[in-house]
């Protein structure tokens, strides 16, 4: 099969659609001329591999291996770990995640969420990658591990999402994304806002419907976005909170007041918002057990805004709050150059690196 010159595939399971990471990244690829083809197909571990179509898919997916200069991946991908490529074809693993604030691949084999050490190795789980994308010296450690790969093939440049984010909430695009918000929601304006985006729990448990109360009955307009993966109706019955399928997490920090999460990688994302940000952890004592944490929030600068209890944590929101720590937690978990606000620098440096691989 011949391969073109300057052509890059994006291949990603974590969407049927094209994440924000992905487009902004092939529309600078685009810029440049150079070729790119994007496959995006949902598979995670709820869905099987015998799913219609996806062995198909798997099919295209090594041809676009197969045709390309540079792959550029988010997630774990069948052909690029398991099955042969081109001599002089680079694999990026672009992941889905900032940061790790839970274990992940490798950490987790053989452990209650994990993947068995069998079928990690029949798979060459996360296998073939010549460069890994992260943020911080930080995350190359936990990415070394999750990955098993060695220091060597960690590329610091960030994602793309941190050129959204930033202009979402601090620069050109934070005005008209909340006008949209407040058309779908007049509601809300004027009011102040709590921002609740709890990670996905595969055990289906949440905690959320007690915080929502406790939010609103200390005064505050609640918007909840749940993960993509996890719509829990019980949940949903709370209060008379916003939970909201229309705006991403990223698009409701350009109105919100405060953010609460948990284990999400949005912890460390809406870090660069510079606005409070609380961590609702009530479950930790379990959840580290059974998948694991690389981040001891006991020991970060942002331990005194963690709370277990959700009426503690609804009464500390509007008192004090130390800017000068969440600035110091954001600048451990993304020590990278990010350029002016609205400059689209990550994204531009990212795609000059790839570039580089042709």
């Amino acid at each position: 099969m011949k391969k073109s010159k300057k052509r890059v595939a994006i291949i990603s399971r974590e969407s049927n659609q094209k994440t924000l990471d992905i487009r902004l990244l092939e529309e600078e690829l685009l810029r440049r001329g150079i070729e790119v083809k994007t496959l995006c197909r949902l598979l995670t571990k709820e869905r099987s591999l015998k799913a219609a179509g996806y062995m198909g898919h798997i099919l295209k997916q090594e041809a676009e291996i197969l045709r390309s200069d540079v792959v550029v991946l988010d997630t774990y991908c069948i052909p690029a770990s398991l099955l042969p490529h081109r001599k002089g074809t680079k694999v990026v693993q672009m992941w889905h995640a900032l940061g790790a604030i839970k274990k992940f691949g490798w950490q987790t084999v053989g452990k209650e969420d994990g993947t068995s050490p069998k079928t990690a190795r029949l798979m060459r789980m996360h296998r073939g990658y010549d460069h890994v994308v992260c943020a911080s010296d930080i995350t190359a450690g936990h990415f070394c591990e999750a990955f098993d790969v060695s220091r060597d093939r960690i590329a610091k440049y960030g994602l793309p999402r941190i050129d959204h984010i930033r202009s979402v909430a601090l620069g050109k695009d934070r005005q008209k994304t909340a006008d949209r918000i407040y058309g779908k929601y007049p509601e809300l304006k004027g009011k102040k806002i709590v921002l609740y985006a709890p990670t996905f729990r595969r055990n289906g448990t949440d905690d959320g419907g007690r915080l929502v109360k406790a939010l609103e009955a200390a005064g505050h307009s609640v918007v909840v976005k749940l993960h993509p993966l996890y719509r829990n109706a019980d949940a949903q019955c709370a209060g008379s909170a916003v939970y909201d399928d229309e705006f991403t997490s990223y698009e409701w920090l350009s109105v919100a007041d405060a953010i609460i999460s948990d284990y999400s990688s949005l912890v460390i994302e809406a870090s660069l918002a510079g606005k409070p940000l609380y961590l609702y952890l009530y479950d930790i004592d379990g959840y580290s057990s059974s998948t694991g944490l690389n981040i001891d929030f006991s020991r970060e600068p942002v331990a005194p805004y963690a709370f277990k209890d959700a009426e503690e944590l609804a009464a500390a929101i509007g008192r004090d709050y130390d800017i000068n720590a969440l600035n110091e937690f954001r600048d451990r978990y993304i020590d990278i150059d990010t350029g002016s606000v609205d400059e689209g620098y990550c994204t531009s440096k990212l795609a000059d690196f790839i570039e580089s691989l042709m």
